[in-house]
């Protein structure tokens, strides 16, 4: 009775496992299968029940896409069948683990067991079984590398199927072999391929895959440049896919394949519509390939309708997504046109990166096309950085490859780039030759914005020669062009070139017409966009207003001059906090002249504006109301990163605990890191004579950037307004000749804007919060980060919340949500902990500490929680790794953690430009701390006395005080 009692529930639980599974509900399937297992193991059955139920519980798992649990009932299955010696549960078996090698990236066992397969098959003489398994053999060969044995496994596949007259299947193989001819840029062999499993499919009746072969055979005439009847081939694949409801998929298809050609003959808008339809469908099915597709082909549209942020966010969505699937070939894709991204918003590091992971799999592939843009991204990257020489090396690399695949666009494209190249080193024959061979392949393939983009380089190159006339010409036909097309970001690049040329013959009404042209685009734009959008876009656009500024310049105009550089600086930052505050933007040039006037006199100090346009550096003092204006002309410039490094080459690193997130990121050192570290004893001994100044360039600097304008300044305090990098000069470090530092005779903050200042200065009385304080020190960190613990954060943190007499938020206890929720709450914050500052995070206590698996929202503030929740606090302080540094936009300066604490409402921000020694950061913070409280001295007045008394004693040097900048309002605190 037992016995049938378990049967019954057995046979219950297996057929409602069944009907589950054919519902697609597979989760309940897959715990009704292992009950009917588990009620199994209780009954004497044969063997024969045990492998149907792993092999349900294998087709289940692959319904949630659970390879490893799918392999691991394919492997029991075999394992059971081991006893039985069936031949058919055998090659089950078999094939699935080798097709979940296959989807797990793992091609060499997938080859390994798709071999067992066709040793069965040749065994029972199965030839349909051998046809699956060379073919399961040669894909996972291509994913190998190794493209050749792909042909040869399908061949032989094809070869059987015409032996045993398999119509269907050799229509499909050889629909394959032209997919990965055309892959391979194997064109005409491709077309002999596809068009025979049209002719098939033709003959046999099955339009599905007759609109498969039109597919494969529109993207090989896509590549060829023959995009007109890569379209006939497109739309007639359409045509017979929509005809079966149940294809829907195959539409999405040959939408993205549509999208793909417009936007090759330059009809982005139709192109981003049909992406926007392949994205839809691709992401109802859930397929990772296509979807992975549709993203890629969403960021090349709008990255040439000039929104380079969405560009970004789709190439890397499609990276991400590509990644999972394994497909070196679509992954690289997509890594390629990524760098291309990151490049053009001038992310240099992350387009480097992106172009090397894209030569790596264009490698492991065997693809000589993704090599090819791979390399031809890396020499342009190399020309935009200053090395035109390697530049020129990558570039005829990947100009060889494309000549070697046959790839007739990327190859006119690398001789235009090549051109550009010999233009930035003065090989002007060199640079004329290859522009036009570029210009001409473009004029040839109807490639109408690779044309547009070589002749503004040709227009260029005139122009640098003086040869005007014919610039003005080139650049007039390049515009054209852009218009005609919609190419936004090119037409305003055109503009601002042309502008140029009109301003050095003499025509400036016809220059500041165009560089006013040029920022119209941008303006009317904006408002439309989030803030990482605007940053991207700013950052394009930012040379047409340094033009009309250096224009403005040129005709006197130096108060006009500024009102320009102003309107295109730290202008998303400033409509960040026209939200915050509740006060509306004036873009008139004559109420900002007055408005700038006002902010003069209400703050008491001086302000120093600069800007630098080519070798040229722009200053303006403004002071009681007036404006007054100096240009300096340099032979050299100046490297920042230089100056920083020169200061902490004597670090000592045993002094200083690591509060950035490199353990996290798993990041190493760089070989200049370990270098400063070896050479450090050195260094030290160098150093000991008593008040010697730590590097010759603290005197370089100060000549070039504060000597030039030093009789201008009649206030202690000055305000600077730097740009780009130098937001990251130790400006209170900086030496005169007298071995006299600047911050000895004035007080130092900087801002990223004027309109900022005054918008922060104007934002409501009651806006910030009066009182309160959080003190955050030394969050806990789980094991798995590898992040050390910060005991001198602890410590810091706990010694300051004494002295203000509160509470210190400490260990577990500062969660990222206690944090959150408290920041709108205080006037000040003050944050000693692991940050990133070019991330903008900030690692904090997790929310869930029980959770086993943790999650980075759980414990990882970022610049979007902040700009989300807000703060309401006067000042903060961020005690992190090089909190004062991030990503460097010219327009936008530095843009990082602090900006999005000032962005979220905070008045101040006090940071640290690098790692500062732990005693040294300590002895600050109380010191200032202390200067707040019991002296009542304002922020700027409290750092200004902090570093005075560290400076003047003989336990610290530069590195020790001048890491500390007070961005934003000067602040007063009560207690």
């Amino acid at each position: 009775m037992s016995n049938w009692g378990t049967s019954l529930k057995f046979r219950i639980a297996r057929r409602a496992g069944d009907f589950l599974y054919h519902s697609h509900n597979y989760n309940k399937a897959i715990d009704l299968y292992n009950e009917a297992l588990v009620l199994l193991n209780k009954l004497e059955f044969r063997n024969y029940p045990k492998m149907r139920l792993h092999y349900r519980l294998a087709r289940s798992y692959v319904g949630i896409n659970d390879f490893k649990g799918a392999l691991e009932s394919y492997k029991r299955l075999l394992q059971v069948n081991e006893e039985v010696k069936n031949k058919d549960w055998e090659v089950r078996a078999c094939k699935g683990i080798s097709q979940m090698h296959h989807l797990m990236g793992q091609p060499v066992q997938s080859i390994f067991f798709s071999r067992k397969v066709l040793e069965i098959a040749k065994e029972t003489e199965d030839k349909r079984v051998a046809v699956e398994a060379y073919l399961k053999m040669g894909n996972s060969y291509y994913n190998l590398g190794k493209p050749d044995k792909f042909i040869e496994c399908h061949n032989d596949a094809l070869k059987i199927c015409r032996e045993i007259g398999d119509r269907q299947m050799e229509g499909e193989i050889l629909a394959m072999l032209g997919s990965n001819h055309k892959d391979r840029a194997h064109y005409q062999e491709a077309i002999k391929c596809l068009e025979k499993s049209l002719e098939i499919f033709r003959e046999i009746g099955t339009c599905i895959n007759e609109g498969g072969s039109y597919q494969g055979l529109g993207m090989t005439y896509h590549e060829m440049g023959d995009f007109d009847k890569a379209l006939e081939c497109h739309f007639k694949s359409l045509e017979l896919m929509m005809k079966h409801k149940e294809e829907e998929f195959s539409v999405g298809v040959s939408y993205n394949n549509i999208g793909t050609t417009y936007h090759a003959i330059c009809k982005y808008s139709e192109a981003l519509e049909y992406f926007k339809k392949t994205h839809e469908i691709m992401e109802k099915w859930g397929n990772k390939i296509a979807l992975g597709k549709a993203h890629h082909g969403l960021g090349l549209c709008y990255t040439s309708l000039g929104q380079f942020a969405d560009a970004t966010k789709h190439q890397v969505k499609a990276v991400e997504i590509l990644e999972e699937t394994g497909l070196k070939f679509e992954m690289g894709r997509a890594l390629a046109e990524l760098g291309r991204s990151y490049n053009t918003i001038g992310h240099k590091r992350e387009a480097m990166n992106s172009y090397q992971r894209a030569l790596k799999c264009s490698q492991a592939v065997g693809d000589k096309s993704i090599e090819s843009n791979a390399y031809h991204g890396l020499g342009d990257l190399c020309v935009c950085l200053g090395d035109p020489q390697q530049g020129e090396r990558y570039l005829k690399k990947a100009l060889a490859l494309a000549k070697e695949t046959g790839d007739k666009s990327n190859e006119a494209t690398i001789h235009a780039d090549l051109g550009f190249c010999y233009m930035c080193c003065g090989r002007r024959n060199e640079s004329l030759e290859n522009l036009n061979l570029g210009i001409s392949l473009m004029q040839e393939l109807g490639d109408k914005r690779g044309e547009a983009t070589a002749l503004i380089n040709l227009g260029s190159l005139h122009q640098t020669f003086g040869n005007l006339k014919k610039a003005r010409q080139t650049l007039q036909k390049a515009l054209k062009i852009t218009r005609k097309i919609g190419d936004k970001g090119k037409e305003q690049e055109a503009l601002t070139f042309l502008g140029i040329c009109n301003r050095m013959d003499g025509e400036l009404k016809m220059a500041h017409e165009c560089f006013s042209q040029s920022i119209t685009w941008p303006e009317r734009n904006r408002q439309l966009l989030q803030d990482e959008h605007k940053l991207s876009l700013d950052n394009v656009t930012f040379a047409s207003y340094y033009e009309l500024c250096s224009l403005r310049i040129s005709q006197g105009h130096f108060a006009e001059a500024l009102c320009t550089i102003e309107r295109g600086r730290s202008r998303a930052l400033s409509d960040l906090l026209s939200q915050k505050y509740g006060i509306r933007r004036h873009n008139s040039s004559e109420l900002y002249l007055n408005s700038v006037k006002d902010l003069c006199i209400k703050n008491q100090s001086t302000i120093l504006y600069m800007a630098t346009h080519s070798l040229k550096k722009y200053f303006w003092v403004l002071e009681g109301g007036e404006i007054q204006f100096k240009l300096v002309e340099f032979k050299v410039a100046k490297d920042v990163i230089e100056l920083l490094k020169s200061l902490l080459r004597g670090q000592s690193v045993s002094e200083c605990e690591d509060r950035s997130l490199s353990a996290y990121y798993g990041l190493k050192p760089s070989l200049e890191e370990i270098k400063d570290k070896r050479g450090q004893r050195l260094f030290e001994e160098e150093e000991e004579q008593e008040g010697k100044k730590e590097d010759s360039r603290l005197y370089q600097w100060y000549n070039d950037i504060f000597a030039p304008i030093a009789d201008l300044v009649q206030r202690q305090e000055i305000i600077i307004i730097p740009e780009s990098e130098h937001f990251l000069v130790p400006f209170c470090a900086l030496c005169d000749n007298n071995d006299k530092f600047l911050s000895e005779t004035f007080r130092i903050r900087l801002i990223p804007s004027l309109t900022a200042l005054r918008m922060i200065q104007d934002s409501p009385v009651d806006y910030h919060c009066a009182t309160g304080a959080l003190i955050v020190g030394d969050p806990s960190v789980p094991p798995q980060t590898e992040l050390p613990s910060l005991p001198g954060a602890r410590r810091e943190a706990m010694e300051i919340a004494e002295l203000l007499g509160v509470s210190a938020t400490l260990g577990v206890e500062a969660t990222k949500k206690q944090v959150l929720r408290r920041i709108r709450d205080v006037s000040l914050i003050h944050i000693a902990a692991h940050g990133d500052a070019k991330r903008g995070e900030i690692f904090l206590a997790s929310n869930c500490p029980s959770r086993p698996t943790k999650r980075k929202d759980d414990f990882m503030l970022t610049m979007e929680d902040v700009a989300k929740v807000g703060t309401r606090a006067k000042l903060v302080v961020l005690s992190c790794c090089h909190s004062g540094q991030g990503h460097i936009m010219k327009s936008e300066g530095v843009v990082g953690i602090s900006r999005a604490f000032l962005a979220a409402g905070a008045r101040s921000v006090l940071v640290s430009l690098w790692a500062v020694d732990d005693r040294a950061t300590k002895e600050f913070m109380i010191r200032f701390y202390g200067h707040v409280k019991c002296d009542k001295l304002s922020a700027g007045e409290a750092l200004h006395q902090t570093i005075k008394w560290m400076r003047e004693s003989k336990r610290y040097r530069v590195k020790d005080w001048a890491a500390f900048v007070l961005i934003g309002d000067d602040v007063t605190l009560d207690f």
